[in-house]
């Protein structure tokens, strides 16, 4: 999928697109419509429209509307080829037959499309290995429904939810979604299999596993009309019993084969029939779970990488003050030991013209002629920037995750220790500390920190000595 595509056009329009044939969707498929509304309202949360996996999501949310109420995105609309592109995809899927299918969405009842979704994203999750008997068992009955083999034909006049989009009068029927332009939806493999001339398809599987079992002849209501009329009471009930243990063998059999997918793909492959036209998309809420987790797990590698960032800073500062390549910064404390107002006092008389003219002078000099000294206050310098940026990432993140107060809480000592230290370093501009070249929320952020902390040792240690510990 192309940047220009995902540049082109506002989310927002399709959104009120969709919003607009909502009525007439609600009446006629009040889950999808329900699990709509909820996708509505994660579309007013801040930056989440350039958000891949919601793009995804809004997509999918087009091809099941057009599903069933046809064409309801213009074709020139600019954000139709991405729509189009991303409906027939599930994110981070690599299992090729679920790929496949996820391409023939498309052209699919709703049903179908729901199972294909659910079992990508159970994929994605790692909550299912592709390669697990159940799992292949449930693959395999899915793509035999939309991929049948060639040849095999519904029979004449037989209704299959798999591939009919028409009502008995030949109008489109929208109760049953509607299928791909120009053909119907592939039959599924029950329906293809015992689809002969003269032959009705049995929709019970357990009629179908007793007719492998016992023979067709044997179990049939012609074969039983047919039955010899000397036949003992016993042996009549010897056959009940036979059919019994069948049909016991045939749960035994679904309750150890056991997964969720195996029971949904045979009633898809076996039983579409008698599944209601619009069930509730249980994709999609896993697909907003999964969104959600996606987003808290790279909102906890952010908040990782900013408190890195802000170690950082801290060493570059500590490396300035107790390891420093010139004299100058022993100076600068020094005169601070005399000035009422200490370091940060001497650090906004540095400039021509300031009481500390000449510190200033000796300062700049050192920048120019001690290559070590400049090295380490370019290292003070970006590392204060790249924290500041992370740190104020970091509040927003606190902001819409509901949780500020952690956060903030999170990086106090951080912030305490660089507010204090670099508001002690020169600057880049003259009169200035390395603390007034960070951005003016950064700085907030750290003062708050600094009288956070000091207002707790005060606390700890009643006194005029208490501060914030080094």
């Amino acid at each position: 999928m192309s940047e220009a595509q995902q540049k082109t056009g506002d989310i927002e329009d399709v959104l009120k697109t969709l919003d607009r044939v909502q009525s007439e969707y609600r009446k006629q498929a009040p889950g999808q419509a329900a699990a709509y509304d909820r996708l509505r309202q994660e579309s007013r949360e801040p930056d989440v429209h350039n958000d891949p996996g919601f793009r995804t999501r809004i997509a999918y949310a087009v091809q099941d509307v057009e599903r069933l109420l046809g064409p309801t995105l213009e074709k020139e609309h600019p954000l139709r080829t991405e729509m189009t592109e991303r409906a027939a995809h599930y994110p981070g899927l690599n299992e090729p037959v679920v790929a496949a299918m996820m391409r023939e969405t498309h052209r699919l009842q709703q049903p179908e499309v729901n199972a294909i979704r659910t079992l990508a994203s159970e994929l994605v999750e790692g909550r299912q290995d592709p390669d697990h008997p159940d799992i292949a068992h449930t693959i395999e009955n899915l793509r035999a429904t939309v991929f049948p083999e060639p040849g095999h034909q519904p029979a004449p006049g037989h209704d299959h939810a798999a591939g009919s989009a028409h009502d008995e009068k030949g109008q489109p029927c929208k109760t049953r979604g509607m299928a791909s332009p120009g053909e119907g939806t592939p039959p599924g493999p029950e329906q293809s299999a015992s689809s002969q001339p003269g032959r009705t398809h049995t929709t019970d599987p357990q009629k179908d596993f007793r007719e492998k079992q016992t023979g067709p002849a044997k179990d049939a209501p012609e074969s039983r009309s047919t039955m010899d009329a000397s036949g003992t009471k016993e042996k009549a009930a010897a056959n009940t019993r036979e059919t019994n243990a069948a049909a016991k063998d045939q749960e035994d059999v679904k309750v150890i084969r056991g997964g969720g997918f195996a029971r949904l793909a045979e009633a898809i492959a076996s039983r579409i029939d008698n599944q209601p036209a619009n069930p509730a998309s249980s994709w999609m809420e896993k697909a907003v779970d999964f969104s959600t987790r996606l987003h808290n797990a790279r909102d906890a590698k952010s908040l990782e990488a900013t408190e890195r960032l802000g170690k950082q800073a801290v060493e570059a500062l500590r490396d300035l003050r107790e390891r420093p390549a010139s004299s100058i910064m022993a100076a600068i404390s020094d005169a601070g030991k005399g000035d009422p107002d200490g370091v940060a006092g001497v650090l906004s008389e540095m400039k021509a013209g300031g009481r500390y003219a000449d510190l200033h002078s000796q300062f700049v000099t050192e920048k120019q002629n001690n290559q070590a000294f400049a090295a380490q206050l370019e290292n003070v310098t970006s590392k204060l920037e790249a924290y500041g940026k992370g740190r104020e990432a970091a509040e927003a993140t606190g902001q819409r995750m509901g949780m500020p107060g952690s956060v903030t809480q999170r990086f106090t000592q951080i912030d305490a220790e660089i507010g204090r230290t670099a508001a002690e370093v020169p600057g880049k501009k003259e009169g200035a500390s390395a603390l007034e070249d960070m951005s003016e929320k950064a700085r907030e952020m750290m003062h708050k920190a600094v009288t956070a902390v000091t207002d707790f040792m005060t606390r700890m240690n009643p006194g005029p000595t208490a501060s914030p510990a080094p």
